[in-house]
């Protein structure tokens, strides 16, 4: 597959000129902010088994073309499935299974996330997420799936899913708590409360702070020192670590964030987060009783 939203390349070791080790994921869409849309969610699911068969690759560098990491899901794109576009979306010629399209259509592009971001977890290679800006929703939820997190000064982290009538479907509600404790991790999730880069560092979210022009380089030394290391050392500590903190990880979990956020994005709360997210202003959320509710207007 040509990648477009994605670009990749495997660059020397700085420490050993002759051998290729190093590779570089960026996500390409800057005019969008990085926003994580349906072709680049199957670019990274295609990349991530290209990387699980390439042994020489030993570090994984992770970041956003332009002003920042990610945006997130792109609302523009995830708008017409869901039925929150201005205009009716149109699929193409499926006749009268047309409203079922935008179902199946909308769960697939969900399952296709979660695969991709299991993974980029699961990868044999140390994952370095550069965060170079903003990383916010599925943008930080992929951070937290990486094994190492650098943020530019620049950077501003937070979980904007439920605010915008989503929810954390990729790994962020196992991840996060154990990043920055149960209570902080319900605080970012539930009020969609963004961090700046030294806030981050401080609750552990980001490993450490890089300054904006010296992030890819000195991320690049870093990944250049671990790829110095044994081979296997460096292979069988990654697996050592993630068998450890992914102790809480199974299956039920993942199907469980696949199918809440299958429930989610049926509902009119979903369509309207959409709405006034594209149109920038205040939600009007009305659930779970739309337009049947017990109370007095």
């Amino acid at each position: 597959m040509k990648y477009e939203a994605l670009k990749w390349k495997i660059i020397s070791n700085p420490n050993r000129p002759k051998e290729k080790s190093i590779g570089i994921i960026t996500m390409n869409r800057p005019e969008n902010l990085n926003a994580v849309d349906v072709r680049m969610r199957v670019e990274l699911d295609i990349l991530c088994d290209e990387i699980k068969h390439n042994s020489n690759i030993r570090v994984i560098i992770i970041t956003g073309e332009g002003r920042g990491f990610s945006a997130g899901g792109d609302l523009k794109s995830e708008a017409g499935p869901v039925g929150a576009a201005s205009e009716d979306f149109d699929f193409g010629n499926f006749g009268p299974y047309k409203e079922l399209a935008g179902y199946f259509f909308n769960d697939l592009r969900h399952e296709v996330l979660q695969r991709a971001f299991r993974k980029l977890e699961d990868l044999p290679p140390i994952v370095i997420a550069a965060i170079n800006g903003p990383a916010v929703g599925i943008g930080l939820e992929m951070c937290t799936l990486c094994d190492i997190r650098y943020a530019s000064d620049k950077a501003r982290l937070g979980e904007v899913a439920v605010p915008a009538g989503f929810l954390p479907e990729s790994g962020g509600a196992r991840n996060l708590p154990k990043l920055v404790g149960v209570g902080r991790a319900m605080e970012m999730i539930l009020t969609g409360r963004i961090v700046d880069a030294d806030e981050a560092e401080r609750i552990g979210l980001v490993d450490r702070i890089i300054p904006h022009n010296n992030l890819m380089e000195e991320t690049i030394k870093i990944a250049a020192e671990i790829a110095t290391n044994p081979y296997l050392s460096v292979r069988h500590a990654k697996s050592l670590v993630k068998y450890y903190w992914n102790q809480n990880r199974t299956e039920e979990g993942w199907q469980r964030e696949l199918e809440g956020i299958k429930e989610i994005t049926r509902t009119k709360d979903c369509q309207e987060g959409i709405k006034a997210f594209l149109s920038k202003r205040t939600p009007n959320f009305t659930g779970p009783w739309y337009n049947n509710t017990p109370f007095e207007e």
